[in-house]
C-alpha cells in the first residue's frame, strides 16, 4: 500500500513535467509551422505586389505612348436618340469640362520681362471634350492670359477628330490644333516637364509653339514587325509669325510627320520621330525655292521604368534637332538689308528627367537655338529644376535657367510654378 502511495505521489509530481515537455514540443512545432506560413505569405505578397507594379507600369507607359483609338463600329442604319432614356439623351449635351491654372513667380535680372520679379497667373486653360457621335469626338481648349494689364481669352485648339474610317488605323482631324512637329511643340504649358518651352520652340514657332487652323490625317502603318509606326500629314494656314508669313498670310503650310515606337526590353522603350514642314513666308503665294520656309526636325526619346519599382523610379531622355531654310530679305548684322538670301539656321535641345521617388522628379535641359531670320544670333541656355507631384491634379516646380546670348545681355532666372486642375483633364501626366 505504501509502495502504491509512493508511486502515485511520484507520478503526480513528474507526469506534469512530461506533459509540459510534450506540450512544449507541440508549441514549438506549431510556432515553426506558423513561421513557415508567414514566410510563404510574405513571398506571395511580394510576388503579387511586384506583379501589380508591373501592370501599373505598363498601363502608365501605354497611356503616355499611345493615343486612344476608338473601336470601329459596326455598319448600321443611323439610330435616332431615344427620348425614353432621359439620362442618356441629356448626357450628350454635357461634355467633360476642366479648368487648369498655371501660377508662377518669375525672378530674373532681365528688364525685358513684363512680370519681372512678380507673381503671375500665367495661364488658365478651359477644356471641353465630348463624343459628337459614335464616329467623332470634339475637343476645345481656351487660354485666358494677361497681356499689357488686360485679360484676354483665346482659342488655343478646337478640332473635330473623326475616329473611324473604312480603312483600319486611319483618323482625321479638322479645326485649329498644334501641328505634329517633334515632341515639345504639341504640348500645352501644363503638360511640359519644365516651366518653359525650349528656346528652339520659341525662336522658330513663337511663345507657345505653332497652332493653326487646318486639316490632318494620321495612319497606323501595318508592318511585318508588328511595331507602332504612324504617318501624319497636315495642311494648315501660313500665319505663324516666327517662321512663316504671320497674320497677313494668305497661303498654306504643308507638314509630314513619321513616328515609331518600340521596346528595347520590358523596362526600356525608344520613340523616334521625323518631321518636315514647308510653306510661303510672305503675304502672297510663295514659289518653289523663293519666299519659302522649310523646316526639318528629328526627335529621339528614351524611357526607362523598372518593373519592380516603376511607381518610384523612372528616367526620360528627350532630344530634338531642327534645321531651317528661309528665303526672304533679312538683316545682316542688324544693319544692312540683303535681298534674296537663303538663311540657314538650326536649333536643338536635350532634356533629362529622373524620378527618384514616387512624387519627386529632378530634371536638366540644354538649349541651343539660332533664329529663322538671323543665323548669326544664337541662344545657349542651361536649366535645372525639381518637380513635386502633390497628386495627379496638382504639382509644384522650381527651375533655374541661365541664358547666354551673343546679341544681348545674358539672363539668369528662377521660376516657381504651381499647376492645379479641376475636372478630368489632368494638370500633368502622373
Amino acid at each position: 500500500m505504501k509502495k502504491a502511495l509512493i508511486f502515485l505521489i511520484i507520478a503526480f509530481l513528474f507526469i506534469p513535467l512530461f506533459v509540459a515537455d510534450a506540450r512544449g514540443n507541440e508549441v514549438a512545432q506549431l510556432q515553426q509551422e506558423m513561421s513557415a506560413l508567414r514566410s510563404q505569405f510574405s513571398e506571395m505578397k511580394m510576388s503579387y505586389e511586384t506583379r501589380i507594379t508591373q501592370l501599373e507600369t505598363k498601363i502608365v507607359d501605354l497611356q503616355k505612348t499611345y493615343s486612344i483609338r476608338a473601336e470601329k463600329p459596326q455598319i448600321a442604319p443611323p439610330v435616332q436618340p431615344q427620348t425614353t432614356s432621359l439620362g442618356r439623351y441629356f448626357q450628350s449635351f454635357n461634355p467633360d469640362v476642366s479648368v487648369i491654372g498655371d501660377f508662377t513667380y518669375h525672378a530674373t535680372d532681365s528688364k525685358n520681362t513684363e512680370f519681372r520679379n512678380q507673381f503671375q497667373m500665367r495661364q488658365t486653360e478651359l477644356a471641353f471634350s465630348a463624343s459628337v457621335d459614335p464616329y467623332a469626338r470634339g475637343d476645345f481648349f481656351f487660354h485666358v492670359e494677361q497681356e499689357d494689364g488686360d485679360w484676354h481669352i483665346g482659342l488655343c485648339e478646337g478640332y473635330l477628330t473623326i475616329l473611324t474610317f473604312p480603312i483600319d488605323g486611319l483618323q482625321a482631324k479638322a479645326g485649329k490644333f498644334k501641328v505634329e512637329f517633334g515632341k515639345a511643340n504639341k504640348l500645352h504649358l501644363h503638360n511640359l516637364p519644365w516651366v518653359d518651352y525650349p528656346n528652339m520652340i520659341t525662336n522658330y514657332f513663337g511663345g507657345e509653339g505653332m497652332s493653326e487652323p487646318g486639316v490632318s490625317a494620321s495612319y497606323l502603318i501595318p508592318n511585318p514587325w508588328n511595331k507602332y509606326i504612324e504617318l501624319t500629314g497636315q495642311v494648315v494656314n501660313n500665319r505663324n509669325g516666327a517662321s512663316f508669313a504671320g497674320s497677313s498670310g494668305r497661303d498654306l503650310v504643308y507638314l509630314g510627320h513619321l513616328k515609331t515606337f518600340f521596346d528595347i526590353n520590358e523596362e526600356s522603350t525608344i520613340e523616334f520621330g521625323s518631321s518636315i514642314v514647308a510653306g510661303s513666308n510672305t503675304e502672297s503665294h510663295g514659289k518653289f525655292g523663293k519666299d519659302m520656309t522649310a523646316l526639318e526636325g528629328v526627335d529621339l526619346t528614351y524611357k526607362w521604368r523598372p518593373l519592380q519599382k516603376g511607381l518610384y523610379k523612372s528616367l526620360v531622355f528627350q532630344n530634338e534637332l531642327l534645321f531651317s531654310q528661309k528665303d526672304r530679305p533679312y538683316l545682316d548684322d542688324g544693319t544692312d538689308i540683303v535681298d534674296g538670301k537663303l538663311i540657314n539656321s538650326w536649333g536643338a535641345y536635350s532634356s533629362l528627367e529622373y524620378q527618384f521617388a514616387k512624387r519627386w522628379t529632378a530634371f536638366g535641359r540644354y538649349d541651343f537655338a539660332e533664329f529663322p531670320d538671323y543665323s548669326s544670333r544664337r541662344d545657349n541656355a542651361y536649366s535645372a529644376g525639381l518637380t513635386f507631384a502633390q497628386s495627379e491634379y496638382c504639382f509644384w516646380r522650381i527651375q533655374f535657367k541661365h541664358t547666354d546670348r551673343n546679341y544681348d545681355k545674358d539672363e539668369n532666372a528662377v521660376w516657381l510654378q504651381c499647376d492645379f486642375g479641376l475636372g478630368p483633364h489632368r494638370a500633368h501626366q502622373y
